[in-house]
């Protein structure tokens, strides 16, 4: 019985989360953004609730929303080498549009360093509704929200949005809202170790440059904005131009805004960059080999938190929720740790990453992971999770998909936080 299930529960994993395509990144390039990838409103119904079970809990981690791009300088510092051009006839038509796109944008950017847009405030608002009516037996008059969030403005923004649409939803709710680095220590942990792996002299980072160096050339490109060889050869590192349009044209989308650089760039070349940058987010924040566990298990203070605060609520009878927020570098390792469905799939391979490993999947703009709490008058308590409010599986056996049993669950999760 168990063998069968196992493989039932493999066939359905595969079938969720198959390998990714080139041809689905193309059928949508905002998806080569990453972690600029706007959050995609869920369309997949969701499994009834067995007979006789309420929700009453529910336990979150969430991205902030969209954002601006985090510095003044990834707008003005290749307007700025586009201006020089300008004024020195090396740009072509195709330059000259792409700078007066930029001064448009620049209007409006300066100053927003990494600041939450209109489009990250709807976005935590909309999620928020949909968790309350989906789960309105959680939040009745009496339910007990605990919200936190790290220290940075767009986290506590992205806090007091979600927060305020639950009180529209019911003003007798018991809303508490915190921001302090006592709070960082779970919602945005880093061991030192995993600190220097990431650091630039790490043992992975001249493959990961010389990999990211190949899919920034593009002779191609740079002749469609500069019309002058000899002043790019003296004056431009058509690398540094080619990213930061990369991530220009990758935070349009979390903007209010119809201006797009995509036609700059061939859907080979958005690919290729991709590629590169998801390998990067894969080896910092989630499963790769190459880390041997050091930065998934930076969310083992965060698992603690969730059981923590779990048994609280369970012990205490109480209903409700616990809402914290952070960074797309938080959820994607709780998500690899945990193993949540695809997300902790482990490939050597940097061309091969994507295949098996998506940040536009794992931590697009508001990325969430919500385990909803069900019980019946037994008080037999079920658990589910749903990343980016889809349903996911977890490596623990159940006969009710994607409803778990929580004492299983449970042990699942202590161990993950002793083992590691």
């Amino acid at each position: 019985m168990k063998k069968s299930f196992s493989i039932l529960l493999l066939a359905a994993a595969l079938f969720y989360h198959g390998q990714t395509t080139k041809e689905e990144i193309f059928s949508d390039l905002n998806k080569t953004g990453g972690v600029y990838y706007a959050y995609p409103t869920p369309t997949k119904k969701l499994t009834a609730v067995p007979s006789g079970y309420q929700p009453f809990y529910i336990s979150h981690y969430g991205r902030h929303g969209s954002r601006w791009l985090i510095s003044d300088k990834d707008f003005s510092g290749v307007m700025d080498i586009l201006k020089k051009a300008n004024e020195n006839n090396a740009l072509t038509e195709t330059g000259k549009s792409a700078l007066q796109r930029l001064e448009k944008i620049w209007t409006i950017a300066e100053g927003h360093n990494g600041d939450l847009t209109k489009l990250g405030e709807l976005q935590h608002k909309l999620i928020s509704q949909r968790m309350f009516k989906n789960n309105p037996q959680a939040f009745g008059d009496h339910a007990v929200v605990t919200a936190k969030s790290t220290v940075v403005p767009r986290c506590i923004l992205s806090m007091a949005y979600f927060t305020n649409e639950l009180t529209a939803n019911n003003p007798k709710l018991n809303i508490s809202m915190e921001s302090s680095d006592k709070y960082m220590k779970y919602l945005n942990h880093h061991t030192k170790e995993s600190i220097d792996f990431r650091a630039n002299d790490s043992f992975w980072q001249e493959e990961k440059r010389k990999i990211k160096q190949d899919a920034l050339h593009s002779d191609r490109f740079i002749r469609n904005l500069f019309s002058n060889e000899e002043y790019v050869y003296k004056n431009v590192n058509p690398e540094k131009v080619i990213e930061a349009f990369y991530w220009i044209a990758s935070d349009m989308q979390n903007l209010e805004t119809d201006i797009s650089f995509y036609d700059l760039f061939t859907k080979e070349e958005l690919f290729n960059i991709y590629q590169a940058i998801n390998y990067q987010f894969y080896v910092n924040d989630a499963a790769s080999p190459l880390s041997k566990g050091l930065v998934k298990n930076n969310a083992i203070p965060l698992v603690k938190n969730i059981l923590q605060e779990a048994d609280d609520y369970i012990k205490n009878n109480k209903n409700g929720a616990s809402l914290r927020f952070g960074h797309d570098g938080n959820i994607a390792p709780l998500l690899a740790l945990i193993r949540i469905e695809g997300m902790d799939k482990e490939e050597s391979n940097p061309k091969e990453v994507y295949k098996v490993w998506n940040t536009f999947q794992a931590a697009p703009m508001a990325a969430n992971l919500q385990m909803i709490f069900y019980k019946n008058k037994k008080s037999d308590i079920l658990v589910k999770f749903l990343l980016n409010e889809n349903e996911v599986s977890i490596p623990v056996e159940t006969k009710n998909f994607p409803y778990y049993q929580w004492n299983d669950v449970k042990i699942y999760l202590e161990g993950i936080t002793k083992s590691n």
